[in-house]
């Protein structure tokens, strides 16, 4: 009976947890979003960071930005294709304040050169992303 009682419990929390992420969560908005990246190799010394880049108008999903995996194949292609280094991972960073992402390309930049002995090189101009 206890073993009933008990998985009733679970079964009303859990019911309740999944209506009141959708229905009480954080309303979704057109923001302004900055969104930057990197890509590296296992195989090579050099990470190539883009420059971050504003988007205005992103409709932000339960907080996380649409198509995240859009952006990273946009990288990894321009890596591949056009500088001609294929085999390479691209991961994006996305934040509603500049700021915030500034802070975060520092720290990982930090991490890749002193504690990996990486070289960081920015793609600068060269590469934009393209909201879908």
């Amino acid at each position: 009976m206890k073993k009933y009682i008990l998985i009733l419990i679970f079964v009303l929390v859990a019911i309740a947890g999944f209506s009141r992420d959708r229905k009480g969560g954080k309303k979704d908005k057109a923001t302004t979003v900055f969104v930057w990246g990197i890509s590296m190799s296992f195989s090579d010394t050099v990470a190539y960071f883009t420059e971050i880049q504003k988007f205005d108008g992103v409709l932000l999903e339960n907080g996380f930005l649409p198509h995240r995996s859009y952006y990273a194949y946009q990288l990894k292609d321009y890596m591949n294709f056009t500088e001609g280094m294929p085999g390479r991972m691209s991961v994006i960073y996305f934040d509603e304040k500049r700021a915030n992402l500034l802070k975060k390309e520092n720290k990982i930049k930090k991490r890749l050169v002193e504690k990996d002995g990486m070289t960081v090189r920015y793609l600068g101009e060269k590469f934009k992303f393209i909201k879908p």
